[in-house]
């Protein structure tokens, strides 16, 4: 406000009186003559711009407040608009002088019509034509004075006219100014986005020369490098759009594939329905700031935290919890177990072999879509199938159910809460798991343990069973 202009706190620059330099693409400065210096840094060089003219236009804004507060400011206005502002003074005490004589001709013509009324009133007349006359009378009296306000109103106008032309003129320059450097900084920003848009499609085209020459051997994992020069605040990255081909599928091969028959693509699909993939390609490796996350987590609840994606591995969490029939055979041998206490043990080796990966596998899976499944379908070679599905978002649930024709069905709802303490994270997943044997009609019921995440913030990432 105006009434800081004056006495600013220390640390402040006032920025009316400050010098805005631009240093290079990103930096720039900003002084208040010496006494103190920022050197302040922009993400870009478009970002590096907008503070730029923000700041000045600002500056404009301050410099304008201080010569509104000081009267005593000298103009800084041209002499032609000081010439332009005096002839539009002339004009206007020219018409009020005009206005003037026309009064006094009013006042002249009116003091002529009232005498000869009030001769008229002397003169023995019938008593309606004397009250005719003072009717008139009395109009040309309102006449005169309404006249006589009008003047003066007009002699008012230009006595304000006169006394605020000075800050009229200064707004009129500001505004001008303001637009001069606006449309600077628009020609500004019109030739960095030209440049930027030509690098864009020069980048484009060598991506493209380049993957058409050698495609990379593993394309999901671009290179390291490519990210790790990124600035703090752009760690989230999307997932590149490739489609990956087999290198002996060439464009004739896709072509064909095109125009096949349904009985001719039914049998295609037989042909490669047994090939399986036997891994998947390492986590590429990429360097993380980790200062510039947790800055964003300040303050939010543990669900509402945007994490890298980075931090997850490629599965979701049904497909993870579909992992827990990795080792279904112990269940295919308990299903055949005759003693109950033999069944028993196995149900308990089950139970523990869903930790089997824990050790190293410490990224959390991506969390499903309300609705969305995952199905598993290995009746032919391990005679089980399975079906896990999102059913709940706010909190996040999962249903899994399998069958197997070895004569067992197990069933399972998770629901997980989670604690952060800091340097670890508790997960404790809720909900009850179920298996039944057909043949014996046994009925066994568990629940998953609490998982802990230790060294979060420092250190290796490892992992905890408790309970």
């Amino acid at each position: 406000s105006k009434a800081e202009m004056r006495h600013t706190c220390r640390g402040t620059i006032n920025l009316a009186t400050a010098n805005i330099t631009v240093e290079d693409s990103c930096n720039f400065i900003i002084s208040n003559g010496g006494a103190q210096t920022y050197h302040l840094k922009a993400s870009s060089e478009v970002e590096r711009q907008r503070w730029v003219t923000a700041l000045e236009l600002a500056k404009a804004k301050a410099v304008k407040m201080l010569e509104e507060s000081d009267d005593s400011g000298d103009e800084s206005v041209s002499q032609t608009d000081k010439t332009e502002l005096q002839s539009t003074l002339r004009t206007l005490s020219s018409k009020v002088e005009d206005l003037s004589t026309c009064n006094d001709l009013i006042a002249k013509h009116g003091t002529a019509l009232q005498r000869s009324l009030s001769e008229l009133e002397t003169l023995r007349l019938p008593a309606e034509s004397s009250e005719k006359i003072k009717q008139v009378n009395e109009r040309a009296t309102l006449f005169r004075i309404t006249s006589n306000a009008m003047i003066n109103a007009c002699r008012d106008f230009l006595m304000l006219a006169q006394t605020h032309s000075k800050k009229w003129q200064k707004s009129l320059q500001h505004e001008r100014d303001q637009r001069i450097r606006l449309e600077e900084t628009l020609e500004q920003l019109a030739k960095q986005h030209n440049h930027l848009e030509r690098a864009f499609r020069g980048a484009t085209y060598l991506e493209l020369a380049t993957s058409a020459l050698s495609p990379s051997p593993d394309p999901c994992c671009p290179a390291k490098g490519d990210m790790s020069d990124e600035d703090d605040d752009n760690e989230f990255f999307d997932a590149p759009e490739i489609i990956t081909m087999p290198e002996s599928m060439g464009h004739n091969s896709v072509t064909a594939a095109l125009t096949l028959t349904p009985s001719q693509y039914k049998h295609q699909v037989e042909d490669t329905k047994k090939e399986k993939r036997t891994r998947i390609p390492y986590k590429p490796n990429y360097s993380l700031n980790l200062w510039s996350i947790m800055k964003n987590c300040i303050g939010k609840e543990l669900s509402k935290i945007p994490m890298p994606v980075n931090f997850n591995e490629p599965l979701s969490m049904l497909q993870r919890l579909t992992e827990d029939l990795e080792y279904h055979e112990l269940l295919d041998r308990a299903a055949k177990c005759e003693s109950s206490l033999e069944q028993l043990c196995y149900v308990a080796a089950f139970t523990v072999s869903s930790y089997s990966t824990t050790v190293f596998r410490t990224s959390k899976p991506f969390n499903p879509l309300l609705g969305e499944t995952f199905e598993l379908d290995r009746l032919e070679e391990n005679g089980y199938r399975s079906l896990c599905e999102q059913v709940s978002h706010h909190p996040p649930a999962a249903a899994h159910h399998a069958d197997s024709k070895h004569g067992w069905t197990l069933h399972q709802e998770i629901k997980i809460t989670s604690k952060f303490r800091g340097k670890y994270l508790s997960i404790m997943p809720l909900g009850t798991i179920h298996c039944v044997f057909h043949s014996s009609g046994n009925h066994y019921t568990w629940k998953k343990v609490t998982t802990t995440v230790h060294n979060i913030i420092v250190g290796k990432l490892w992992i905890d069973q408790v309970g």
